[in-house]
């Protein structure tokens, strides 16, 4: 009957084993015929002493390869060798002369302390190739631990790597909150009391299962037990062994990571909290500056025109009246931008944008301005034909309102003011010009913060710090792009674009409703 391909392999394998066990002493006894020849075949030119010395240059070769046993029978059989065919008289094994048997007796010594020597050089490499690569194993860990943020992701990077080191089952128990008991996973209930027993002592516990050993090792932290790790393994070891070492070393690593992304996490939550009642004082500080002005100043005039209204004179009630109205309508601009910045945060923000037209965004804004205007012009360079472009109206005239009202505020009575439009690489640029004192370098990024006012700026000017960070927020939310830059000639330039519909300008305005309808 032919064998079946199994029984041939298992016995190609044996035939290996017998080869990998037989090879050195193959290797050692071809080493010693070959110094027998050589020394056989120098004696007659040469001293008994250097034949001897040939053989023990074969030894200590062999010695230095080969483990004890090895290197014993090599040494023997040279001996034999040496005294049959170099040791007078010559092919009988009979020891004459004592200094031959002193001298086979320092072979044997020199083969032994050899090989001793060369097991304790081979030890040490296997502890130092063994060091290396728990260092590079931990060091693996690590890089991939530290760009992990979460304990979940932690946990799961850990599995992967005791996975490939130990070749085991991996499970890794998390406390479910700072100082609760341990999560509940798909594991049975005496493994689960054999992993709380881990957590609760702080040491490595053992655990004989079906298919092997479950080891349970603590991950602990500065403060508490953040949790266990699992191995289910074929043999179990303790930990003072190479492996419980690694495997509390990379348990140590993680807890090391997990408490790291606490830290940060509740650094993280400080710094909001501390930035959230920064912005609150801030806010609460500039409403409340902002709000008492103006509302003394209406009640004063109301007040007066209240009771005295018969005993002034037409053009003092005018005046008075102009006030209370000029007072509210600052007002109605701190509200409107609280408002506005409080929308454009929020997560939910859905803008409502349609096809418009500049042109006529510019005419609104210069409608809504035209008192806080007064006789102050404001010059329009608008190319021809300008492409309609995709935005909440409302939005963009707050943001123009806020940019001109600011030039009216800083560049002074006598400045002149101008809006442009063009286009550029798809998108529609706007600016906005004066010729004021402008905004210092340093300040030109500072100024879009939450109620930064710049130290030009001045504290009765009604004023929050408000008014460009809500461009840059309803701009970006288009996104567009604002900036602030020097104006050739002096002054202040605040550009901003936003996307255009290409080919289509204001007279094709009802074509794009229809589409978008």
């Amino acid at each position: 009957m032919p064998q079946s391909s199994s029984s041939i392999e298992s016995a190609g394998s044996r035939s290996r084993a017998w080869l990998q066990k037989l090879g050195p002493y193959v290797i050692a006894l071809t080493v010693v015929a070959v110094s027998a020849v050589v020394a056989w075949a120098a004696l007659p030119y040469s001293d008994v002493a250097d034949g001897a010395m040939i053989h023990l240059l074969a030894v200590v070769l062999l010695a230095t390869r080969f483990d004890l046993r090895v290197s014993l029978l090599a040494c023997v059989v040279s001996i034999v060798t040496f005294d049959y065919l170099c040791v007078p008289p010559r092919f009988t094994l009979v020891w004459a002369d004592p200094k031959s048997s002193l001298t086979f007796v320092a072979m044997v010594v020199v083969t032994v302390s050899i090989n001793a020597l060369n097991e304790r050089l081979r030890q040490q490499e296997r502890n130092a190739r063994e060091t290396a690569f728990r260092a590079e194993a931990l060091h693996r860990l690590n890089l991939e631990l530290s760009g992990a943020s979460e304990p979940e992701h932690l946990a799961a990077v850990t599995t992967r790597h005791l996975e490939s080191l130990f070749a085991a089952q991996v499970t890794v128990l998390l406390q479910t909150t700072p100082g609760r008991a341990l999560e509940r996973v798909a594991v049975d209930a005496q493994e689960l009391e054999h992993a709380e027993r881990a957590w609760a002592r702080r040491e490595m516990v053992g655990q004989t299962v079906v298919s092997g050993t479950m080891i349970w090792v603590p991950l602990v932290g500065i403060h508490e037990c953040l949790g266990v790790v699992g191995l289910r393994v074929a043999r179990g070891f303790d930990k003072d062994s190479k492996p419980g070492r690694l495997l509390t070393a990379c348990a140590n690593q993680l807890a090391t990571a997990i408490e790291r992304a606490q830290l940060s996490s509740a650094v993280h939550r400080t710094q909001l909290e501390a930035e959230t009642e920064r912005l609150r004082s801030s806010l609460l500080s500039a409403v409340s500056h902002d709000l008492k002005t103006p509302l003394s100043s209406i009640i004063a005039a109301a007040t007066a025109l209240s009771t005295r209204r018969a005993e002034m004179e037409p053009e003092v009630v005018e005046q008075l009246i102009s006030g209370v109205v000029s007072e509210g309508e600052r007002l109605h601009r701190l509200i409107q931008n609280l408002l506005s910045i409080t929308r454009l945060e929020s997560p939910t923000i859905q803008l409502r944008p349609t096809p418009e037209a500049v042109e006529d965004i510019f005419a609104a804004v210069l409608r809504r301005l035209e008192t806080r205007l007064g006789t102050r012009q404001v010059h329009a360079e608008l190319e021809a034909d300008l492409p309609l472009v995709m935005v909440e109206p409302m939005l963009i005239e707050q943001v123009l309102a806020n940019l001109l009202e600011n030039a009216v505020s800083y560049a002074g009575p006598e400045a002149n003011i101008q809006v442009a439009a063009r286009r550029q690489a798809g998108n529609l640029v706007v600016q906005v010009l004066d010729d004021g004192p402008g905004i210092a370098e340093s300040e030109r990024q500072k100024v879009f913060e939450k109620f930064y006012r710049g130290r030009s700026s001045s504290q009765r000017d009604g004023g929050a710090g408000l008014g460009l960070t809500i461009c840059r927020a309803i701009v970006r939310a288009h996104n567009g792009r604002i900036a602030v830059r020097e104006r050739p000639g002096g002054g202040t330039l605040v550009e901003f674009t936003l996307p255009s519909l290409m080919g289509l300008n204001h007279r094709g305005i009802e074509a794009a409703s229809m589409v978008l309808q």
